[in-house]
């Protein structure tokens, strides 16, 4: 009898190679696009390429290979193109890069491009950190997402660590054993999801890229009181930054006025930041990239004012897909759309938002209105010591009898991206904004009604091209061309004039106001042209090139101390920049930098020269000196009560340039993993200040014999010291920060010439933030700020009892809710400023005050009058993403 294995054996053996042949996978392409190659190659297989889209966007795969050969096979057939790729069997990854460039012989070089992975765009100030011979060493993509590592070293292999806030990092092992140069390598991060915008803070060289700690210092959105994102008001958590009233100009980092702090998108300034008076950026955050914070000593490719540098960069649009977002909060609409022109090639992007105040009035929006324009704002009167209170029955401010309220904001961002094969892109983007805001009112007076109208109006445009490409593997090279245009308007006919009596000033009233009427307007346009280089060299990078201006500024006042002035004013702006930076001189970083500047008017010729120098003490230790000058040739006119439209004047031959002196230092700790310890001093010396007249207090003949109706001899001095600590947990995230702090000014015409404290100055302040990640979909933030009074502007003197107003206090929160659905995902939430609804002092002047006293008739008078922030106010923001 047969047995049943040897009749059975053969034919079982013959069944299973059937079945190996049958699941053995077949891969056959026969003149497809490699970008499509990698899209299937990517669904049926674990590995996952990382490239860039314009390196490979013309080459066309033929090829017929299983499974198991697949990428052997596709490597061979790259090579014929010049394109080489590196497997990585282990963690199923392909590295696709250039291989035309020649071969170093010890000299480790490593150049490329950081992308996101779903859209193909370049991820600026991106991280790569790796050890070599148990050293950390690290640097970051530049502002075009690039990068370029030279060093010496005996390793075989060296694994980079990659990340970008908001993505997650990744892990690249490269071999030097055939190939010691690594250029045109692509390294492509996956985005996280519901990350959000963030605000990276130059100068932090922990290379620590996948740590949360540091990852975001600041992140945009968390409490916005009009719903939506902003990256201004976001600042604020830092320690360098003083707080602020919901409604504001601007802000002041480290005791510079507020025109010392510098918007700049796509490389052209901003020169109104902020719609409705303060409340929200003026660009919408959904166009907008990762940005970049300076605040500190700025490098020398940027002209850097008084204070700081936000530099903002337009989304490039994805280069794959068509995608896009809309939303809905309590204040706008907006929609942002974006898609490839060719696809792996170019693509384009475009945003919009509008406003529907006047179409919704909810959450608020017509009081928001009113408060920005000064109409009613909420405030305190203070009855002087001599008044008999028992004589009075009531006092109050003028009541005002709304009539129309007229407000409206928009603003539009385009893009369009092309890149080539060699990693060139040519990019034009243009920005629109505008405010449109006015509220006519009745006033009453006591038995009179005068009609009275605010009118603040704004339009902002910029338009800029530029091209970058690589001229080798370690230089590259950007041209741009660009403008910018400015119009504003700023009208009140119930402005109320401070009229402040000395003791032998005759006159029934020792301090009044004068209701006049203040129309303030302004035009600016700016044409810029640029051309910067960088090149990398071993443990050296430079940044250097020649920047061009042209400006054309009007400024016209009518004003109670000025019926007609009008000063228009144009100049040419010549910089000239180098910026070294020194990473091989171990354990010492140097940053060393020049700009010089011509200004035409006046013929100004200055140099500012600036140095920062790093000394790692242990490797989660470092220490930090720096010393800077920098020139400020465009200042912005503040108000203390006009937080509305921005006024702009330029140097002349008669008013010099502004100025610091900037001296820092800085100790940062990373001893543990999950805390973050940052201790900073410094002090600035500032010189030719500008402060409009209206500022100073008083108004006297003395001050109507200048030539123009701000003082520009002004001088300062800043000092601080500051403490950030940030430590993160599983499920939440701390932060504090305490500045103590002081910013002293003087002028010959004020004050007899004695330092008085600015009106921003705030000697103590404190900020408590936590953020609790409640379950995948919520999070949850609350924060306490805290601040010592500001000084009394109604006090002129600097005696050490100088009275100040009250302290500030407030509370914030926000809930988040984040979900991934079927075609997109869908982002909300909701937040409420000053949660406590506490009456938070902003500024003090002289109000007219209707006055009721026994068996007399209402009567008109002046008095002190304390004005708040705004008060409780909620908002809320809806927004999908697909």
């Amino acid at each position: 009898m047969v047995s049943i294995s040897r009749i059975y054996g053969p034919l079982l053996v013959v069944l299973a190679l059937l079945q190996g042949s049958v699941n053995a996978q077949t891969f056959s392409y026969s003149n497809k696009p490699f970008l499509s190659v990698i899209s299937d190659i990517e669904r049926q297989t674990p590995y996952r390429f990382l490239y860039r889209e314009a390196l490979v966007s013309d080459i066309k795969i033929t090829l017929t290979a299983e499974e198991d050969n697949l990428m052997e096979v596709l490597s061979e057939n790259l090579q014929l193109r010049n394109i080489g790729l590196k497997i990585d069997k282990e963690r199923f990854q392909a590295l696709v890069y250039s291989t035309s460039g020649k071969q170093k012989d010890q000299k480790i070089s490593i150049s490329g491009f950081i992308l996101d992975s779903k859209t193909g765009e370049r991820l600026p100030y991106s991280t790569i950190s790796w050890r070599d011979e148990g050293k950390l060493y690290g640097t970051s993509s530049t502002p075009n997402g690039t990068f370029h590592i030279e060093a010496v070293s005996n390793a075989k292999n060296l694994t980079f660590l990659v990340s970008f806030v908001g993505y997650e990092p990744q892990r690249l092992n490269l071999s030097f054993d055939e190939i010691t140069n690594w250029a045109n390598i692509s390294i492509r991060l996956e985005p996280e999801p519901f990350s959000g915008s963030e605000i990276l803070i130059q100068g932090i060289n922990f290379y620590t890229a996948s740590d949360s700690v540091l990852s975001s210092l600041v992140k945009v959105g968390t409490f916005n009181p009009l719903g939506e994102n902003n990256s201004v008001r976001s600042l604020q958590s830092l320690p360098s930054v003083s707080m602020s009233s919901a409604v504001n100009n601007g802000i002041n980092i480290r005791g510079s006025a507020a025109d010392g702090f510098q918007v700049l998108l796509d490389g052209q300034t901003i020169y109104h930041q902020s719609h409705l008076f303060g409340l929200l950026d003026a660009m919408n955050p959904d166009a907008l990239k990762t940005s970049g914070f300076y605040y500190d000593i700025t490098p020398a490719q940027f002209q850097a004012p008084l204070g700081g540098t936000l530099s903002l960069i337009t989304r490039t649009g994805s280069l794959n897909r068509v995608s896009g977002s809309a939303g809905f909060s309590n204040t706008a609409t907006k929609a942002t759309l974006e898609g490839p022109l060719a696809k792996g090639k170019a693509s384009w992007l475009f945003s919009g938002r509008i406003s529907h105040m006047d179409e919704l009035n909810w959450f608020n929006n017509q009081g928001l209105i009113e408060y920005g324009l000064d109409v009613q704002r909420p405030a305190k009167v203070v009855l002087p010591e001599q008044v008999n209170e028992n004589l009075i029955t009531d006092v109050r401010l003028n009541t005002f009898d709304i009539q129309n309220t007229d407000a409206r904001f928009y603003d539009l961002h385009s893009k369009i991206y092309v890149e080539n094969a060699r990693g060139g892109q040519l990019t034009l983007s243009g920005y629109i904004g505008s405010d449109e805001s006015s509220q006519s009112y009745f006033r009453d007076e006591v038995d009179i009604q005068n009609l009275y109208e605010t009118i603040n109006d704004w339009n902002s445009q910029t338009a800029s091209a530029s091209f970058n490409t690589i001229l080798s593997d370690n230089t590259f090279s950007e041209t741009s061309v660009g403008i910018s245009s400015y119009g504003s308007e700023y009208s009140k006919g119930d402005f109320e004039y401070q009229i402040r009596r000395g003791q032998n000033d005759n006159g029934p009233n020792e301090n009044s106001s004068f209701l006049g009427t203040l129309n303030l307007e302004n035009s600016l346009q700016e044409f810029s042209a640029k051309q910067n280089f960088h090149s990398s060299l071993g443990g050296i990078t430079m940044d250097y090139g020649i920047n061009y201006s042209d400006f054309d500024v009007e400024y016209v006042e009518r004003s109670l101390t000025r019926q007609s002035f009008r000063s228009r004013r144009t100049s040419q702006l010549v910089d000239v920049f180098h910026q070294l930076d020194i990473n091989s001189i171990s354990p010492v970083q140097l940053r060393i930098g020049n700009r010089v500047h011509y200004f035409s008017n006046g013929r100004y010729l200055r140099w500012s020269p600036r140095i920062k120098a790093e000394f790692e003490i242990d490797e989660p230790l470092t220490v930090s000196l720096g010393y800077s000058k920098n020139h400020q040739f465009i200042n912005r006119l503040q108000f203390y009560n006009i937080n509305s439209s921005d006024f702009w004047i330029l140097s002349n031959e008669d008013q010099a340039p502004s100025s610091v002196n900037y001296y820092s230092a800085a100790i940062r700790s990373r001893y543990f993993t999950r805390l973050y310890i940052q201790a900073e001093a410094y002090i600035k010396d500032y010189d030719n200040l500008r402060f409009h007249e209206l500022n100073s207090n008083r108004i006297s003949s003395s001050f109507r014999t200048t030539d123009s109706p701000w003082f520009f001899e002004n001088e300062g001095i800043g000092r601080g010291v500051e403490f950030f600590v940030k430590s993160t947990f599983s499920k939440i995230t701390l932060s504090s920060a305490y500045t103590l702090s002081s910013i002293e000014l003087r002028n010959p015409r004020i004050n007899d010439g004695e330092y008085f404290y600015a009106d921003w100055d705030r000697r103590h302040q404190f900020s408590f933030a936590g953020e609790l990640d409640i379950s995948r979909a919520f999070d949850f933030y609350l924060a306490w700020t805290y601040g010592s009074g500001t000084p009394d502007r109604l006090n002129d003197q600097i005696e050490e009892d100088e009275p100040r107003l009250p302290y500030y206090s407030r509370f914030d929160a926000s809930l988040n809710y984040n979900v991934e659905l079927n075609k997109g995902s869908l982002r909300t939430s909701f937040s409420v400023y000053n949660l406590l609804n506490r009456n938070n002092p902003w500024y003090s002047e002289i109000r007219q005050i209707t006055i009721e006293a026994r068996n007399r008739r209402d009567s008109i008078g002046s008095s002190r009058t304390d004005i708040y922030d705004l008060g409780i106010q909620p908002s809320f923001n809806i927004a999908f993403y697909f």
